[in-house]
């Protein structure tokens, strides 16, 4: 098992964020999913806390999909930080990347027109 300190020297060369930052966000993390993962229900949960009015299940599903890397059907801290780290911080680049794979449901490397009104629709 990898030790705290040696990820957050990884998390500090994936991201921009400072250790003092990543300690913030992985106390955060821990005390809203003690288990230290989040299933597709709490994030749906988390997602409606930010955005009342938006249409939390039909979207939660792609963002979910995109964030969960290794899909395993949770997303842990490492899969959490990467994605605060490309939505906030990442470059026009990476975010225009995340935002494909979001739209790209078939994972075929294309958007076809009705993965494009599935997602539009899902907001």
């Amino acid at each position: 098992m990898i030790s705290f300190f040696v990820e957050i020297v990884e998390f500090k060369e994936a991201t921009k964020f400072t250790e003092s930052e990543i300690r913030e966000w992985h106390k955060s993390f821990i005390r809203d999913c003690p288990t230290g993962r989040i299933d597709k229900k709490k994030f749906v949960e988390f997602y409606q806390q930010f955005y009342p009015k938006g249409k939390a299940n039909n979207y939660c599903k792609y963002a979910f999909s995109v964030f969960d890397t290794n899909n395993d059907g949770t997303i842990d801290f490492r899969e959490f930080l990467l994605a605060i780290a490309a939505t906030s911080q990442g470059s026009i680049d990476a975010r225009l990347a995340l935002a494909f794979d979001m739209y790209d449901i078939s994972n075929d490397g294309l958007i076809n027109q009705k993965e494009l009104a599935a997602v539009i629709t899902a907001m």
